[in-house]
């Protein structure tokens, strides 16, 4: 340290001074590099995530506000059999099924391939609370789509 000092104290004043504001802007430099930048490049992808979450939220809203409007018409269609029901149903959600088969006790099971996320939560919840259809068994997988899944489903008309 002493070393260093020493070869600092040759130069002139105004040389001094020079490498001291070159000294304070490399470590001004360096501190934006390592310390600001990454806390920049964090602070908009937390902002990104929370416009994400705005979206799903209103989207999440308005699905509510379309539940409880069509919900109010509660009807259970009890001289409709299930597999007209579902059908008529599906087709309604713009979902298609890859496979359907009729079971012991009313039930069925149906097979849906690349059916979108929300359409399928919606068309989950209507043929519960507005058709009265139990759901016995669902298993939901990912895709390679974002938005899309494969679901399995067994259903029973109560």
């Amino acid at each position: 340290m002493n070393e260093l000092l020493a070869k600092f104290n040759r130069y002139q004043r105004s040389e001094q001074i020079a490498l001291l504001l070159m000294g304070v802007a490399l470590v001004a430099f360096i501190l934006w590099l390592a310390v600001i930048m990454p806390l920049e490049k964090k602070r908009k992808q937390l902002e990104t995530g929370t416009i994400a979450a705005v979206k799903t939220l209103g989207n999440v809203q308005a699905m509510v506000a379309s539940i409880e409007r069509n919900g109010a018409a509660r009807s259970g269609g009890a001289g409709e059999n299930i597999n007209g029901l579902i059908d008529s149903s599906i087709r309604a959600a713009n979902l298609s099924m890859n496979s359907f088969q009729p079971g012991a006790n009313g039930e069925v099971r149906i097979r849906l391939d690349r059916a979108n996320y929300s359409s399928l939560m919606q068309w989950l919840y209507d043929i519960e609370y507005t058709h009265g259809v139990t759901i016995k068994d669902l298993s939901i997988a990912a895709t390679n789509e974002v938005g899309f899944v494969n679901a399995n489903l067994r259903l029973q008309k109560n």
